[in-house]
């Protein structure tokens, strides 16, 4: 695969992986870091046949084609700790390449909204964007950063507020022509309050306005979040590998 000395790749080679990569939901973290720009490194036993696409701001990278699972783990590992990696279910190989290098890794459910369920949405009263000078003074540092991250690169950020301060926050870290992925989180002190149901709806009808559908992530293990998307009304649909670095 030809590609930028600085691991950006070329945009035939962008264009070819676009075209490539149907707009489904397993692969909209990948289309939208490939329509934004996102490096790409070759990593198939034939040239060609598969890469690794990444975006070094969200710590994030996604194996595509055929990619060769040594070269995967080779690769991520590389890049160091606090990166996730992601991969089709079917790469078991890629999965147990990634544990061997000492990733923690577990299926993610993918969930998208089961017919009707737009039209049932749960209210989303107090959700309303998040001013760009709002203050996250009382927001967690990791939180912070995220939120921060997702207003300078201009995403809609919408919000809901205790008591004068934004406590709940979502936002479309990855969009493409068809897709979303929904980001919701609450602050500590606020959470079982209900919030995290009215921010995400509220997400989910805006977007829908621009024309996309949600595509809802969840690790297998966190329950609050598969409990909150059962909630809104997603159903199961796919599922990836997720891996993180130890």
């Amino acid at each position: 695969m030809s590609g930028a000395p600085d691991g950006r790749g070329d945009e035939a080679t962008r264009a070819r992986w676009l075209a490539a990569l149907p707009d489904e939901p397993r692969w909209v973290e990948a289309r939208a870091m490939l329509e934004a720009g996102a490096w790409i490194e070759a990593a198939g036993a034939v040239a060609g046949a598969g890469a690794l696409v990444g975006d070094a701001g969200a710590r994030l990278l996604v194996a595509i084609g055929e990619a060769d699972a040594a070269r995967v783990a080779a690769l991520a590992s590389a890049r160091g700790a606090g990166w996730t990696a992601l991969a089709a279910i079917e790469r078991e190989d890629v999965a147990a390449a990634l544990r061997a290098a000492g990733w923690d890794v577990e299926r993610a459910v993918l969930h998208t909204l089961s017919p009707g369920a737009l039209a049932a949405l749960p209210d989303d009263d107090g959700a309303a964007p998040l001013p760009p000078d709002a203050p996250l003074t009382n927001v967690p540092e990791a939180l912070a950063v995220e939120v921060s991250a997702a207003r300078a690169a201009g995403r809609r950020v919408l919000a809901v507020w205790v008591d004068g301060a934004p406590v709940t926050f979502a936002y479309a870290p990855w969009r493409t022509a068809r897709w979303f992925d929904v980001s919701i989180d609450t602050v500590p002190s606020a959470r079982g309050l209900g919030l995290a149901t009215r921010a995400a709806a509220a997400l989910i009808r805006a977007e829908h306005a621009d024309g996309r559908a949600p595509v809802w992530g969840a690790a297998a293990s966190n329950t609050a979040s598969l409990r909150l998307a059962a909630r809104l009304g997603f159903v199961a649909t796919d599922a990836l590998w997720l891996a993180t670095a130890p």
